[in-house]
């Protein structure tokens, strides 16, 4: 992959015009495309959570992993646990945040609450978040996750 900046005065002091090139448009093309696309949206700071019998307000950078149990997310924060009937890829949607990385089928963690990762069975990883939290890695997720640490 090959990038430049140019300058150019004919646009405005807060204008940014960019343009992806490329052969074909390949996976790694939309990746870019749907990451700039994200850049602009900006992350909400602060998550309305519908639980049983009341509304929360969570704030996300407390949020350290969430897990699907049956038909609820389990979200474990740093102030206790969360459960809340939602699909995972609906609520990742929600978090846009690029700060929490699926790791396997059924869970997200926030990188930033991630301490280690220890080797698992059968090639998967364990990651080892704030509080002592732990969560699986699949081997499907790891690149994923890899990529989002700069590996």
């Amino acid at each position: 992959m090959d990038y430049r900046f140019e300058e150019d005065y004919n646009l405005s002091p807060n204008e940014i015009d960019i343009t992806v090139r490329s052969r074909s448009l390949t996976a790694e093309v939309q990746g870019v495309l749907t990451y700039l696309s994200r850049y602009e949206a900006k992350a909400p700071s602060i998550i309305p959570l519908k639980t049983k019998d009341r509304m929360e307000m969570l704030k996300v950078d407390e949020l350290v992993v969430v897990d699907v149990d049956a038909d609820s997310l389990i979200l474990e924060t740093l102030k206790g646990r969360y459960m809340i009937t939602e699909r995972l890829y609906k609520f990742k949607e929600r978090l846009n945040n690029p700060d929490f990385i699926q790791v396997s089928k059924h869970g997200l963690i926030n990188i930033n609450h991630l301490q280690a990762l220890e080797a698992s069975f059968s090639g998967n990883m364990l990651a080892i978040l704030t509080g002592k939290r732990k969560a699986d890695v699949s081997r499907r997720y790891l690149r994923h996750l890899e990529n989002a640490l700069g590996l």
